[in-house]
């Protein structure tokens, strides 16, 4: 009888293809130009302001908020992790018919923001990005975060930005018009049982 021993593969031996392990998901960014191994490749960076994202964790869990700025490699004190400014809708604006009359519209139409600092691990990206047409930058500064009365002014000015735009929609379907559709419509939950 002849028993041969096979030497299980480490995660540096499989193909390159294979992501079974983590050591493969670190180390797939590398690659191979002629036989020499290249250095890493740096990830494209896709949570820019502008985009719209769902955020996953938290009181805001649900709700859809919009990137004002980023930071990728944290704070050194503080937040010492990837984090990024978002403004988000905590209250949706409600349905509006046209048989209602122009108060009701008005009434119903109201939004109720939330300013605030979200990690990466607790928000997912969508498609959709609004670009120039919030200007939320300048309504937003990371130094009225600070204070209770700056941080409220500040939410007041970003209440008045999105009702603006919730009420003033743009009149052709492109992608800025889709975008804006979206970040106001309420995601819908199902529980199945």
């Amino acid at each position: 009888f002849f028993f041969f021993f096979f030497k299980q593969k480490t995660a540096y031996e499989m193909q390159r293809g294979l992501v079974g392990s983590e050591m493969c998901i670190r180390d797939r960014y590398q690659r191979r130009v002629h036989g020499d191994l290249k250095k890493k490749e740096r990830m494209v960076k896709f949570l820019k302001p502008g985009r719209v994202v769902v955020l996953l964790a938290g009181r805001h869990a649900g709700k859809k908020a919009v990137i004002v700025k980023q930071m990728d490699e944290g704070v050194k004190k503080g937040r010492k992790f990837a984090h990024c400014l978002v403004a988000g809708i905590e209250k949706y604006p409600r349905k509006v018919t046209k048989r209602m009359g122009a108060k009701k519209i008005a009434k119903r139409s109201k939004v109720r923001p939330f300013v605030k600092y979200i990690n990466y691990a607790h928000l997912m990206p969508t498609r959709y990005i609004l670009g120039a047409e919030l200007d939320l930058k300048t309504q937003i500064k990371e130094e009225d975060m600070q204070k209770k009365d700056t941080k409220e002014a500040m939410k007041k000015s970003v209440k008045k930005l999105f009702e603006e735009k919730y009420t003033q929609p743009a009149s052709a379907k492109d992608e800025k018009a889709v975008a804006s559709e979206y970040f106001f419509r309420k995601l819908k939950f199902q529980i199945i049982t």
